[in-house]
């Protein structure tokens, strides 16, 4: 990355397209810590993360999807597998079940009949989904959502997008890094554009995108 100076502001539905290589999964881990730059801040909330050793509060409030997710699935039970993280916070058993059934609900999951289920046994989009509420039960006020749609069916990729719009109706600010014009075009109402690891555009939707030339380039 080099000089990257941005803001994203509450309430905020971004996207960040670029070829690949640009910077943007760099970008985004540096969000909430995951990787610590080597100059400059990264200020959360008014809080410099980038000098906070300990990030426990910076990851439940900037929660990060990475492509494939479901990968990270590896509980029994889906219920497991989307309590993981508030267990870990130290919340109270009943606690942890309302947040679980809010997750599911906001990612379109029915909770009586799947909590059991092992997250092994679903659809391609449906574990994306698993994966995506056990990053929602943790209560983040921004979710980073690296290639959400990546190697999903039409109908999966459909699901997964329409979710991502309810969920910035509920409050929610979001930062979808994509390949997919189609999908940014659709969804956000700000565009930030990566090239060789600088920005290279920013600004509204419509504005970025009346710039076709530049934008192929």
């Amino acid at each position: 990355l080099d000089n990257v100076n941005i803001s994203i502001n509450e309430g905020d539905f971004v996207g960040l397209i670029g070829h690949t290589g640009s910077g943007k999964s760099t970008l985004v881990q540096h969000l909430n810590g995951l990787l610590k730059p080597t100059s400059g801040k990264v200020i959360v909330d008014g809080v410099d993360i980038t000098k906070e050793t300990n990030l426990k509060d910076i990851r439940q409030k900037v929660g990060l999807v990475f492509q494939y997710p479901e990968h990270q699935l590896f509980e029994e039970t889906i219920y497991k597998d989307i309590a993981f993280g508030p267990k870990n916070l130290g919340l109270k058993e009943e606690e942890i079940e309302e947040r679980v059934i809010r997750a599911m609900e906001l990612v379109g999951l029915d909770y009586e009949s799947l909590k059991d289920r092992s997250p092994f046994e679903l659809s391609g989009g449906q574990k994306r989904r698993v994966a995506i509420a056990g990053v929602l039960a943790m209560n983040p006020k921004v979710l980073i959502l690296d290639e959400p749609t990546a190697g999903l069916d039409p109908r999966g990729r459909d699901e997964i997008l329409g979710r991502l719009e309810i969920l910035h109706q509920e409050g929610i600010t979001i930062i979808l890094v994509s390949h997919s014009m189609e999908d940014i075009a659709r969804l956000v109402n700000r565009i930030i554009v990566m090239h060789k690891g600088k920005i290279a555009m920013e600004g509204e939707t419509r504005e970025i995108f009346k710039q076709a030339d530049k934008l192929t380039e």
